[in-house]
């Protein structure tokens, strides 16, 4: 019994820092993914609001005021900012083309957006790969 846990010990001894490792890689890998998908999205929450913007100029006018101020004196109809952010993705489904889709199912309209979005994608598969406990 005493060899079967010093061999045991012995073992995790030297696992101990491929495992590190692993996780290292595995950290790595999610913060690029991250990072990928920030960007797009970014890149499509600018398409969208420009649209909003063009359909509703005095709301957008009204949250972005109340997104660069915390203390917002302007009482803003988040309802109607909802309906004409609904307007302005339906607007773009109907005028552009969905040049990619992602694993979340999120529709990119633009380039930058699209290739970014699959980049991020593209990471699943290493993900996987190392089996990465983050994706369990």
């Amino acid at each position: 019994m005493r060899h079967v846990l010093t061999l045991s010990l012995a073992f995790w001894w030297l696992a101990a820092p491929a495992m590190a490792a692993d996780m290292e890689v595995c950290r790595n890998l999610l913060e690029q993914r991250h990072a990928l998908a920030e960007q797009a999205m970014k890149a499509e929450i600018a398409l969208v609001r420009t649209t909003r913007e063009r359909i509703c100029p005095v709301l957008s006018q009204q949250a972005d005021g109340a997104n660069a101020n915390d203390r917002n004196e302007t009482t803003i109809d988040y309802q109607a900012l909802i309906e004409c952010r609904h307007k302005a993705e339906e607007q773009l489904l109907r005028s552009r083309r969905v040049l990619y889709v992602n694993i979340q199912q999120f529709r990119f309209y633009t380039a930058a957006g699209a290739k970014l979005a699959r980049q991020a994608d593209g990471l699943m598969q290493p993900l996987r790969d190392q089996e990465c406990p983050q994706l369990r």
